[in-house]
This record gives structure tokens, C-alpha cells and sequence, in this order.
């Protein structure tokens, strides 16, 4: 899944040096391979050759790898407009050009490629379990057209669970924001299972648009939650900024799935490096364009999460966090 555009600024300098002008892309020779950015948000080439955006440290990790924009590699990129119904289009037009490897950055926009795709190598960020999707036979040997990074692990809603309680060791009912369109990637199952594990009580709120955050809200919020979760979705991670506002002015203390959320107000998150994921997949692109398949390069899983804090809404919430969990935090937020 992707983080917010700005929070990628990688090699910025180096990549500007390694790429030409966009325009020149448009000329490129038929040769050049040609890679195809499936998009949730606004295609923006310029922000990724700058290193910025959804794909921009993908590209930084091109770069560094010594490729060069109508040299050696060109870009395609179609997007979905921020609308999951909007990625199986972008999907299809990518393979009718076609393209020679198609690169995601979340498991809705995989799934679309797979389904678009038997043949063109896909690369992704897959935050589902890609053996169960059916993306793949197995991690070590996926097979198939599809490989990439998966950060699913079931075990990782117990953990959030576990620090929001070590914030707020009196929490017995936790609101949860879920979008029903990804509900079949087990996250709200997962979420369930550790919150009865742990005795606390769930009120899962379902939100399908941006309009539908501050009723959402409302609504746990009347249903005695104490603390807001948020699990993983590329339109809720687009709404990051309107979250914190909405947890604050409820007084509802955040846990997220990614460290943006923290940036832009939310209390806490526990992720793994999404700039660093993006920047990995450069690696496997690589590979694949030299002639390796999709199917003999092993699904690679992050082993380090982060923990991140925001003291300033702390302290705008009245919370004084613990020691023990500001010693455990990567990333704090004055």
C-alpha cells in the first residue's frame, strides 16, 4: 500500500542527474524497455523523477542501479483517480500497450494487474497475504508472473492492539475505520481475533468515501470507543490529515498502520518503511529485465517495524505517554 506522496523525497538530486526531461520520454526507442506505474493517485512523472510521489523512490532505486529515462528504460503510468474501482481500467490499459513489467505500490492495484495479466511480469507491495489472494504459489517460489514485498502478518494487529493499550492501559473499547472494499484481506478478521485475544471490545465502522470519515467517527465514538484504529487502505491513507482532526476533536487517541499518519497528527503508528519497500523494488525490476521470471524471484517480507509517536497530540489529548513506550519509539513527533 502507499504512503503520502511527500514522504519520499529520496536521492532527489541524484535522479534529477539520472534522468532527462520527461518529454523525451515520449521518444523513446522501441527497444527501450518499458515500464508500466499502475497508479492509485494522480500519475505525477515529474514528482517521481524527482524522487517524490508513489513511485518516486522506485525510481530513485533505478536510478541507482544505472538506469536512464529514453536511454535505457521508459516510463508509461495510468491511474485509478483515487478509486480502487478505477485500478482494473488503468490495469488493462497498461497490458494493451503493452508494457514490458508493470509495477504496483498496493495490493488493490496487484490484484488489478493479476487479473488484467497472466503473462506481463507484475512487481508489487502487497499488504494482503499473497499465497491466499492467490497471487502465488508460495514466497519462496511464487511462480507465476507476480513477485514483490509483502508486509502481511497477522500477528501485526495484536501488536498495534498492544502498544495502544500500553498508551492507555484503562482501553476496553477501541473504534476501528475499515473500507469494505479490501474487507477480504482479513485485516478487520485479524483485528477482531486480537482484540478478544487481548479483552478489549471493537466497534468497526465501515467508510467507503472521504464523506462518510466524520459520521464514521461519530458513531464510534457514541458507541463508548475510547481509542480510533485504522487499518490499512489507500483511500484512508489519502485521508490521513482528516483522521488526526477528527480523533483529536473527539479525543480519540490513533493507532495507524503507517508513519504519515503520525506526521500529519495522528498519536501513534507501527509500519514498516514503505520509501524503503518502494526503493527495494527497483532490485526486482532489474532482475526482471535481465531476464530473470517473476516466478524464480522469492517474496521479500520487511523483518524491522517502526514505531512512531506524536507528542504534540499527546499532549493536545491529555495523554501523558509511558517511558517504556517513548524509549520504544523509532520516530517521535515534538
Amino acid at each position: 500500500m502507499k504512503p503520502k506522496r511527500r514522504h519520499y523525497l529520496y536521492l532527489a538530486v541524484a535522479v534529477a542527474m539520472s534522468f532527462p526531461a520527461i518529454a523525451a520520454a515520449q521518444q523513446a526507442s522501441a527497444k527501450t524497455p518499458r515500464i508500466g506505474l499502475l497508479a492509485w493517485w494522480p500519475c505525477n512523472m515529474a514528482g517521481y523523477l524527482a524522487g517524490s510521489g508513489e513511485f518516486g523512490s522506485f525510481i530513485s532505486g533505478l536510478g541507482e542501479l544505472g538506469y536512464k529515462l529514453n536511454e535505457t528504460v521508459s516510463f508509461e503510468c495510468r491511474s485509478a483517480g483515487k478509486h480502487n474501482n478505477g485500478l482494473p481500467a488503468a490495469a488493462t490499459e497498461l497490458v494493451q500497450l503493452p508494457v514490458d513489467v508493470i509495477v504496483t505500490m498496493s495490493h488493490p492495484a496487484g490484484q488489478a494487474a493479476h487479473e488484467a495479466t497472466n503473462t506481463i511480469p507484475i512487481v508489487s507491495i502487497v499488504s494482503g497475504n499473497p499465497v491466499a489472494t492467490g497471487f502465488v504459489h508460495s514466497l519462496a517460489k511464487p511462480g507465476g508472473n507476480f513477485t514483490g514485498i509483502s508486509y502481511y502478518a497477522s500477528e501485526l494487529a495484536a501488536k498495534r492492539l498492544e502498544l495502544l493499550m500500553e498508551a492507555m492501559p484503562e482501553l476496553a473499547t477501541v473504534g476501528v475505520l475499515a473500507n469494505p472494499v479490501v474487507s477480504h484481506l482479513n485485516f478487520e478478521r485479524d483485528t477482531k481475533d486480537a482484540a478478544n485475544r487481548l479483552g478489549i471490545a471493537v466497534s468497526i465502522q465501515h467508510v467507503g468515501e472521504p464523506e462518510e470519515l466524520d459520521a464514521a467517527v461519530e458513531r464510534m465514538d457514541a458507541a463508548g470507543a475510547q481509542a480510533l484504529f485504522v487499518l490499512p487502505d489507500m483511500m484512508l491513507a489519502d485521508q490521513s490529515s482528516r483522521i488526526a482532526t477528527l480523533a483529536i476533536g473527539h479525543r480519540l487517541p490513533t493507532m495507524a498502520w503507517g508513519s504519515w499518519y503520525v506526521a500529519d497528527g495522528c498519536l501513534m503508528a507501527y509500519s514498516a518503511d514503505y520509501g524503503k519497500m518502494q526503493h527495494r523494488l527497483a532490485f526486482y525490476v532489474d532482475r526482471i529485465l535481465k531476464g530473470t521470471k517473476p516466478g524464480e524471484l522469492p517474496i521479500e517480507q520487511p523483518t524491522k517495524f517502526n514505531l512512531s509517536v506524536n507528542l504534540k497530540t499527546a499532549k493536545a489529548l491529555g495523554i501523558e505517554l509511558p517511558q517504556t513506550l517513548l524509549l520504544m519509539a523509532d520516530e517521535v513527533v515534538e
